[in-house]
């Protein structure tokens, strides 16, 4: 059988999650081709984020739109209140391109249980999903944030990138501001260690070989309206919930980087959600967290032998299992797992995707936590990044700034290519 329509899978979507009704009545386009969907909560720089947008450079043959989420939980403040009504009204005074629209969504009422950034998502993408059926075209909806801008480029590389049907979904480069005059000198500072920690953990990943080392940054991401639908959607958690789905859309296959445009998001505090950047940024700043130690590179180290020794070797012996990992996989559920994996699959391909399916992001993050935890503590940000350069071929470097300039480097060169090398 082949593939569903699109109008078939966006139908079941709708059918299986119940969304609610449209909140936009003015009918779309029948050129549009890519939506960017923005939630906004007690956003003072939300003007400034859509302006960046409207003065980008927009493909051929293609409308775009903007969906805003002005959102507050019913017992916000008045200063709240009073600021999603100002933005509602400085955004109908933009006069974009002709061919922008800027919608705005008004969720005042939201529940304080699922009040968040996930559910703001959700209501937007939602809305871009209903829009595209309506057009029945397979269009691209982009998460961006509302105290972010971009390069002119923005839509364009996007839209080029995944008009076609080669891909699910990307995660767009992106590079938080490191010098200037628009935040305090501690908040750069601290900045360039979160950033670091990022690349860091990511080109890591890469490091050991597994295929989901992308970003997962709500403020830049793209993913196809079906894949969308395909995977249930955004999620409504409060926090990390651009890491949860963006690893649901790499479980489709087909996920890759765009790196010719670039995403800048804040480096601002923010104590609106248990992690994040926002969040470690004020931690930091508070002196409960250490933005210069990260996970330690042994940790990589032993998971990247264990994968080789799987896949490449075949052995598949729990005994000869690194004590790192025999700590965090029982002998019992590996037996489970490569039992299930090998009675499934017909060839090494399909065994590999179906091991890196069992295998995947959220596993490997817990076991990075509990090694953490219980055998290596986190230790110095630069010398595991030193670590992890000299697996690429690179020189010691000095400072945490010369390791985001290369982790950068680096990152605009990862894609279908693999890892940069020296």
């Amino acid at each position: 059988m082949g593939e569903k329509p699109f109008i078939s899978i966006g139908e079941t979507y709708f059918h299986r999650f119940q969304s609610s009704k449209s909140h936009i009545l003015t009918p779309p386009d029948a050129l549009v081709k890519l939506i960017v969907v923005i939630p906004s909560f007690n956003e003072p720089k939300l003007i400034e984020s859509v302006k960046s947008l409207c003065v980008c450079d927009i493909p051929k043959n293609c409308t775009i739109e903007i969906i805003v989420v002005v959102n507050h939980p019913l017992d916000a403040s008045s200063a709240i209140v009073e600021l999603s009504k100002q933005n509602l009204i400085d955004l109908g005074k933009i006069q974009p391109n002709k061919r922008i629209q800027i919608h705005c969504i008004y969720a005042n009422d939201l529940n304080p249980k699922f009040t968040g950034v996930g559910c703001a998502r959700k209501i937007g993408m939602d809305e871009a999903l209903r829009r595209f059926l309506h057009v029945n075209y397979d269009g691209i909806i982009c998460c961006f944030d509302a105290d972010s801008i971009v390069q002119k480029n923005y839509l364009t590389a996007i839209y080029n990138k995944l008009k076609s049907n080669s891909y699910a979904g990307a995660s767009i480069y992106f590079e938080h501001p490191i010098l200037g005059n628009s935040f305090k000198s501690a908040e750069y500072e601290n900045i360039i260690l979160y950033e670091t920690h990022l690349r860091y953990y990511k080109n890591a990943l890469e490091f050991c070989g597994f295929p989901f080392a992308f970003h997962t940054v709500g403020s830049s991401m793209a993913v196809k309206a079906s894949a969308y639908a395909k995977q249930g959607g955004m999620n409504r958690r409060k926090a990390g919930e651009d890491f949860y789905f963006i690893n649901k859309i790499i479980a489709l296959g087909n996920y890759t980087e765009i790196n010719t445009t670039t995403v800048i998001p804040s480096p601002r505090t923010s104590d609106r959600v248990p992690f994040g950047t926002g969040r470690a940024i004020l931690d930091a700043l508070n002196h409960k967290k250490d933005l210069s130690l990260t996970y330690d590179f042994s940790t990589f180290r032993v998971i990247k032998n264990w994968v080789e020794e799987i896949l490449v070797n075949k052995m598949y012996n729990y005994a000869s299992f690194h004590p790192f990992v025999q700590s965090f996989l029982s002998e019992n559920d590996w037996d489970k797992k490569i039992d299930s994996i090998s009675k499934n699959t017909s060839s090494e391909k399909k065994f590999n995707n179906r091991f890196f399916q069992v295998f995947n992001p959220f596993w490997v993050l817990k076991y990075v936590h509990h090694i953490r935890k219980n055998h290596v503590k986190d230790s110095s940000l630069l010398e595991n990044s030193n670590s992890l350069f000299s697996e690429f071929g690179f020189s010691k470097l000095n400072s945490i700034g010369e390791a985001l300039i290369l982790f950068r480097s680096i990152d605009k060169k990862i894609g279908d290519q693999g890892p940069l090398k020296k």
